[in-house]
């Protein structure tokens, strides 16, 4: 009966999974919570910026005041959030917002009612450039790239993961 010969080699594959970071991200949350808030609220508003330049490019544009107030920032409630979109102003003469924002992008009825009854009124045609640039796929995948690729880059650049983690004196 002939021997076959012994193999000296091995060979297997390392794969590190999801859960890997998950594990890590995990981790941090627990051990530094602050820190963990501004890793979430810088990558969310790195994510939402990479949003604004299709969102500027779909607004229609008949002064621009529309397309030049979109933006990124962070959002008010429900921290950590961020907000896209139009910005209002703070009064119909501030030219940085756009206080018919709404009407553009809902729309308006063509009536209005009134105490003496139904008065028909012109309406406004709704164009959901918001929405149908948010939803795009591209732009969706784009802004989640960013999103992991800020949160990567915190577990390799010290710098970057120091400028997070430093110590700030609260009010």
């Amino acid at each position: 009966m002939p021997r076959t010969p012994a193999r000296s080699v091995t060979e297997f594959e390392v794969k590190f999974e999801n859960s890997y970071t998950q594990f890590q991200l995990g981790f941090e949350q627990g051990s530094n919570p602050r820190a963990w808030s501004r890793l979430l609220a810088l990558s969310l508003l790195n994510a939402g910026r990479t949003m604004v330049k299709p969102m500027k490019q779909e607004a229609p544009v008949r002064t621009g005041r529309l397309r030049n107030s979109i933006n990124a920032k962070r959002g008010i409630y429900q921290r950590p959030s961020i907000t896209v979109g139009p910005r209002p102003g703070q009064s119909r003469g501030d030219l940085k917002g756009a206080w018919y924002r709404w009407f553009v992008t809902s729309g308006t009825k063509p009536a209005r009612e009134t105490k003496s009854g139904v008065k028909p009124v012109k309406g406004v045609v709704a164009r959901p450039f918001v929405v149908k640039t948010a939803t795009r796929t591209d732009v969706y995948k784009k802004a989640l790239d960013t999103y992991w690729a800020t949160i990567d880059k915190y577990f390799t650049d010290k710098v970057f993961k120091d400028r997070i983690t430093k110590f700030r004196k609260t009010r």
